[in-house]
């Protein structure tokens, strides 16, 4: 997708209008959950808070909304397909629920300014019921959730995790255990021998970057044979722009002591941008594989290619549809935790090179010709 669509607003504003169906056809996926009250206390980075019960493996249906809800949605930029993906995701499910939607987005994850601005200026709009918020900084943001809750206005996190004690639910994964996965998958794939790994996580500030990180080292060396030798140097941490990402790959792979690297473990934009850096300096990683942290287009193409052999599917969909649900039945006047679950996380799976004729573009990432729009839209 060019930038060039999204190069006219920083803040995309977007307006779903919808009739909600006399009889709902209700989805349903299978989660994790998480019930109980909410304790920042025993809230660990890149773990669900020690004082929700769970996980429970159960399965999730779409409510009825009571009303044609004003729901808010705030994303940290649409600049690559795994945010437009979520573009999809709430649109799409919108337009079943029959809800209606003003989202925004601020450009980049840098832009904390944007997104709080946005934040408070959608709390401010008297037809907003709620506002559900894929946060660009785990812990910044919590005076301004307050802020926004305390105004009547409830406030679910999406994607990225928060700390936010005020937070009213989350649909999101634990990165952490995310990381893990791709962790032991690298493990079960590298047979014992010994292995040299360059990880490129993404943005510094934002949680799922370094939990996915800790997550992934935590799994490679507990899962390491007694006589495996792992070479594994510090993260490279950059915003998930692909000219930022080529720099990060240079600057690391093209260091002599990283050469002969057998894993380069990547953010989906560092990824993809890590075919093509192999492309040119194969002769110094002749036996490089490649592993992105999540699923995009540009991913999935890969994998079908494999040039890329393994990457998780975030259920990126499933999670936007899920936070839209949880925020309808929290509008219809059930409580996150007792309700229904305060912490939804959805079943992943990983895809490989191998196995990737088992999932379709469309169940991954909707429709082929969906465009995020940049204008006031209404169905």
């Amino acid at each position: 997708m060019k930038n060039t669509i999204y190069a006219v607003c920083i803040s995309l504003i977007m307006t779903l209008c919808v009739q909600p169906s006399a009889l709902l056809i209700a989805g349903e996926i299978n989660v994790n959950s998480y019930y109980g009250e909410y304790d920042t206390t025993q809230k660990k980075k890149g773990f669900p808070s020690a004082s929700l019960k769970g996980p429970v493996t159960e399965t999730w249906r779409t409510p009825t909304p009571k009303k044609a809800y004003h729901i808010g949605v705030l994303f940290p930029h649409l600049k690559d397909s795994y945010w437009i993906t979520a573009n999809y995701g709430i649109i799409s499910h919108a337009k079943k629920l029959g809800v209606n939607v003003t989202l925004h987005e601020a450009g980049a994850y840098i832009n904390f300014g944007n997104q709080r601005a946005q934040l408070l200026g959608l709390a401010k709009k008297k037809n907003i019921d709620g506002i559900i918020l894929a946060s660009v900084d785990y812990s910044s943001m919590d005076r301004f959730v307050k802020a926004v809750v305390h105004s009547g206005i409830p406030v679910i996190a999406l994607i990225n995790d928060i700390l936010a004690p005020d937070i009213q639910a989350k649909c999101l994964l634990s990165f952490y255990r995310v990381g893990y996965k791709v962790g032991e998958f690298v493990s079960q794939d590298s047979g014992g021998k010994d292995v040299k790994i360059c990880f490129f996580a993404g943005p510094k500030r934002a949680g799922w970057s370094s939990e996915m990180y800790e997550g992934f080292k935590a799994a490679i060396f507990k899962l390491k044979k007694p006589d495996q030798k792992i070479t594994f140097p510090e993260p490279s941490y950059g915003d998930t722009r692909p000219r930022v990402q080529q720099l990060r790959l240079s600057f690391l792979l093209s260091n002599p002591k990283n050469y002969q690297t057998d894993y380069i473990i990547c953010n989906a934009v560092a990824a993809a941008e890590a075919v093509d850096y192999l492309r040119r300096h194969r002769a110094n990683h002749p036996k490089a594989k490649i592993v992105s942290t999540y699923i995009t287009i540009d991913i999935y193409e890969h994998l079908k290619q494999g040039s890329i052999i393994a990457a998780p599917d975030l259920k990126t969909i499933s999670q936007c549809s899920v936070a839209l649900d949880m925020m309808v039945r929290l509008l219809n006047g059930e409580q996150p935790g007792k309700d229904f679950p305060f912490n939804i996380s959805p079943i992943i799976p990983m895809v490989t090179k191998e196995n990737i004729s088992q999932y379709s573009y469309e169940d991954l990432f909707g429709k082929k010709d969906f465009v995020p729009v940049v204008h006031t839209f209404k169905y």
